[in-house]
């Protein structure tokens, strides 16, 4: 696919080398190119390929350690030279890498900047369309629980925004696109707030309102610890099953027109750590979130646990306690096989409709997976502690996107794979 071709051609001498930094949550790779020169960028999947018609290269491979960048291959043909970046977060038409021209240091020369990360995703605003209609579902009323994690005292991970404001912010938006397509949807919170100040009193408390329903659905966003931030970040899903499993990587899901969204500005900078601190001016035009506290005495990006209790030897041994104990709806093997289909769905829709870094569909004994009497799934929709996704959380075309994906991810589960009552 042809990205960019600048007019002009001519030849000269061999190109200077290519020049590579190391950035925050990205990879510069700049190329000194004479004023006149073409150049076409296309994305091979594993690889970004730039053609420069006209120009002369030295051909070899260079090897190089970065997150974003492995290493590079330059190749020399007749009438013109050929780089290869080889990219491990992968690049497509929409997702992986942006490029810029920039006047060059010295000289009438240019500089064609350009910048690789896997943070690097659409954040477009989302196209509308018709809403989405059940064809097979015969009339029947689903009903889903969305749980928006953390809240109250309990803010969850700390970025460019507080992971308890985020969470809610999405699921407010997949609430309404799942009522809008006459699903029930019951919300374990709609403000800043937690069922108990005890963890484990909580999660039960959220689990419980599953109780009768068809689905769980617990939406959540990721940190890494600072030394590692630079190097993860993506989507992926969770549900309960065996710790042998390993992650698989669904397709992302063609992303067809979609639902018209009038969805109003998000609220998030008051809520974002620059805001709070006075750091970093914050985006114009986000009102204040009314009856949210300032956020004072948190660390500034913990180590990141969704709704877990202090460890595995807990988890495994204690259920919910304090609380009627739900009635089993299904055998738990049946559970299983249902929760791993709908974050298969979820997970595709996701990257379809956001294109961004496939984390696959994962495992774990999350408490509110673990404990969860219906099929259930637990999202982490991006890192906040990442430099360039964390900021990407708090656009709101990119959540609207986000909101999308796990919405009709539910819709097309229900519609083709929930079991008949």
């Amino acid at each position: 696919m042809l990205l960019a071709l600048l007019g002009g051609g001519a030849w000269g001498q061999s190109l200077p080398p290519v020049r590579i930094g190391d950035q925050p949550g990205f990879t510069r790779v700049v190329l000194d190119l004479p004023k006149e020169a073409t150049y076409t960028i296309e994305p091979l999947g594993a690889a970004l390929r730039v053609t420069l018609p006209n120009q002369t290269v030295p051909p070899g491979i260079h090897f190089v350690t970065l997150p974003e960048l492995t290493g590079y291959v330059m190749e020399q043909f007749e009438d013109r030279a050929v780089l290869i970046l080889l990219t491990p977060q992968g690049v497509t038409a929409r997702s992986g890498f942006k490029t810029m021209i920039l006047a060059a240091l010295e000289g009438d020369g240019q500089r064609l900047v350009i910048d690789l990360s896997g943070a690097f995703v659409d954040t477009s605003p989302l196209p509308g369309a018709s809403g989405f209609r059940f064809v097979k579902a015969n009339g029947r009323r689903f009903s889903v629980v969305v749980d928006a994690g953390h809240g109250g005292s309990d803010p969850g991970a700390v970025g460019p925004v507080v992971e308890k404001a985020v969470n809610l912010e999405v699921a407010l938006r997949v609430r309404r696109l799942l009522q809008d397509a006459g699903v029930e949807v019951t919300m374990t919170r709609e403000g800043d707030t937690a069922f108990s100040l005890d963890k484990r009193t909580d999660l039960t408390q959220r689990i419980a309102v599953a109780e009768g329903k068809n689905l769980f659905v617990s939406i959540h966003a990721n940190a890494m610890v600072p030394a590692h931030a630079d190097g993860w970040c993506g989507l992926e899903v969770y549900y309960f099953g065996p710790r042998n499993i390993r992650p698989f990587f669904p397709p992302p899901a063609p992303l067809e027109p979609t639902p018209q969204l009038a969805l109003t500005p998000s609220p998030l900078d008051a809520l974002s750590t620059t805001t709070q601190t006075g750091g970093l001016p914050t985006l114009p035009g986000y009102p204040a979130l009314p009856g949210y506290p300032a956020l004072t005495g948190y660390p500034a990006l913990p180590g990141n646990e969704p709704d877990v209790l202090p460890s595995s030897e807990d988890r495994k041994a204690l259920p919910p306690q304090n609380l009627p104990t739900p009635t089993p709806q299904m055998n738990l093997l049946r559970r299983m096989e249902l929760s791993r289909t709908l974050a298969t769905r979820v997970v595709s829709y996701m990257l379809g409709a956001t294109a961004a870094l496939n984390r696959g569909v994962r495992v774990s004994d999350f408490f509110v997976l673990r404990y969860t009497t219906v099929p259930a799934i637990l999202v982490e929709m991006g890192y906040l502690s990442h430099p360039v996704e964390g900021l990407n959380l708090r656009n709101a075309h990119y959540l609207d996107r986000i909101s999308y994906g796990i919405a009709r991810g539910v819709l097309e589960y229900l519609e083709n794979d929930d079991p008949l009552e």
